[in-house]
């Protein structure tokens, strides 16, 4: 068996990001969000407005995505592996999926303890301290959205873009509950549920964008418009055609992979080379950290027969068989094969015929193309082996039959060197040997389909022969 190749180093590390300041960034965050929410907390145990505490349990929520983020960008950190091939970044997008559930359940928490302060009697109780409390955790938060935001962005981290939006969604319910305070003091205690129903709404609705971010990648939705890739690939020399370009993952460590067709002159060499510098052009592009080539040979017309050749012979050679010769026919469209193959002599008749009825199931397996396949046994042996059979003399009577036959065939002349051979192990069958002249211009396939033609004929007229081997040759050595 022959040993495997691995290379177990081969996993690309596709984590090129500052992980360690997307870290501090989150970290920071947390502590701010978590300030904010033990000024708010501390306003409304204070003063008994549920608005207010309420509006520091959503900071609390702001700080428990934080967490959140950094569990996932700690797992997304982690080198590729034989597990994660391409590594672990998804984990990072998985922490902002859970950061929008939290936007989802603050949006429906919102909406529930509007509706129950609808129909409540409860008035807070306003003080300059509480506006004073919301204004500071407001501006806290509003720098802390800010400055994760565009540190998100310039470091290409979701989880970050995402959980500065649902810092920003804070900062509306903390301005909400500051103008339902300020209504309810002017004598409209109904305004604050009905603004808070209001952002509860515009919460569900950033939870929403962050989906939209995120699901593209999670679905592997193609990261580069291919026409963009086809651009780069179409001035590299060298290419004869491409297809089934296809491109995956988030921003910053995005995958394309691609198949591209050169000629089947190149050497091998030549077409790594034009690989590597199709793969080079594309790890230019920005995002891009992980590129595939797959070379093909360009399918050409007159290549058909000879693709299909070597297909055949890699075919039996996985089951150490070899293949001597093919003919191909079609039948409305259908394509048939009749081939010879050789199998290892000191095979049983039963191994050797159970080893090319796999040969016959893998060929159609191959090609959806052929419909069937024929085949005829053969030694397949580099030794000369040791033949039982007993030479017959040839009568003038068997030599004039022969003779007669071949003059049949127009193209072909001059029987000679008739031998007969008998083979006692085998019912005394009878075999027959003879080389016949033929016009040297010929192509080889016509000449073959003469000398089978001729073997028909002589078995079918000859009535003690059991098999026939005709050799052709031309006039002049004869």
């Amino acid at each position: 068996m022959p040993t495997r190749k691995w290379i177990e180093d081969g996993y690309l590390d596709t984590e090129q990001r500052d992980v360690h300041k997307i870290r501090w960034v989150l970290i920071m965050t947390m502590l701010l969000n978590f300030l904010a929410t033990a000024i708010k907390l501390a306003a409304g145990l204070a003063t008994g407005a549920l608005s207010v505490v309420a509006d520091g349990l959503d900071s609390l929520f702001d700080g428990i995505s934080n967490l959140a983020g950094l569990v996932g960008l700690n797992v997304a950190a982690k080198p590729a592996d034989a597990d994660h091939p391409y590594g672990h970044r998804k984990f990072e997008t998985i922490a902002a999926l859970i950061i929008a559930f939290l936007l989802f359940l603050t949006s429906w928490q919102l909406l529930v303890t509007a509706w129950e302060r609808w129909w409540s009697d409860a008035v807070p109780k306003i003080s300059i301290w509480t506006g004073a409390a919301l204004v500071m955790s407001m501006l806290i938060q509003a720098g802390t959205s800010y400055y994760e935001l565009r540190q998100g962005r310039r470091l290409k981290s979701e989880v970050l873009v995402a959980d500065a939006y649902h810092t920003r969604a804070s900062i509306l319910i903390s301005f909400s509950v500051l103008g339902g305070l300020l209504l309810v003091a002017a004598g409209y205690p109904k305004a604050d549920p009905l603004l808070a129903g209001f952002v509860a709404v515009m919460i569900a609705k950033i939870g929403i964008d962050i989906l939209r971010e995120i699901l593209p990648i999670l679905v592997d939705r193609a990261a580069y418009d291919p026409s963009q890739i086809a651009d780069i690939v179409d001035d590299v020399g060298g290419i004869e055609s491409f297809h089934r370009v296809r491109s995956r993952g988030a921003a910053g460590s995005a995958a394309v992979d691609m198949h591209i067709r050169v000629s089947p002159e190149k050497t091998v060499r030549e077409a790594n080379a034009i690989a590597d510098e199709v793969r080079r052009r594309l790890l230019a592009l920005e995002g891009v950290s992980d590129v595939t080539i797959h070379i093909e040979a360009q399918r050409q017309s007159e290549s058909e027969a000879a693709d299909l050749f070597a297909s055949l012979k890699h075919a039996a050679a996985q089951l150490g068989l070899t293949v001597h010769e093919v003919w191909a026919h079609r039948y409305n469209d259908d394509l048939y094969l009749e081939m010879h193959i050789g199998v290892d002599p000191n095979l049983t008749l039963g191994e050797a015929h159970e080893l090319v009825d796999q040969l016959e199931r893998d060929i159609q397996l191959r090609s959806s193309e052929v419909k069937g396949v024929h085949t005829h046994i053969e030694l397949a042996t580099t030794q000369v082996q040791q033949s039982i059979e007993e030479p017959i003399a040839v009568s003038d009577e068997l030599r004039m039959d022969v003779e007669r036959v071949v003059a049949q065939i127009p193209q072909l002349s001059n029987a000679h060197n008739i031998h007969l051979r008998r083979n006692p192990a085998d019912g005394n069958s009878v075999y027959l040997s003879l080389e016949c002249s033929i016009e040297p211009d010929l192509p080889v396939t016509q000449a073959h389909q003469l000398a089978s033609q001729l073997e028909q004929e002589l078995n079918r007229q000859l009535a003690n022969v059991t098999d026939v081997s005709v050799h052709l040759e031309p006039p002049d050595v004869a």
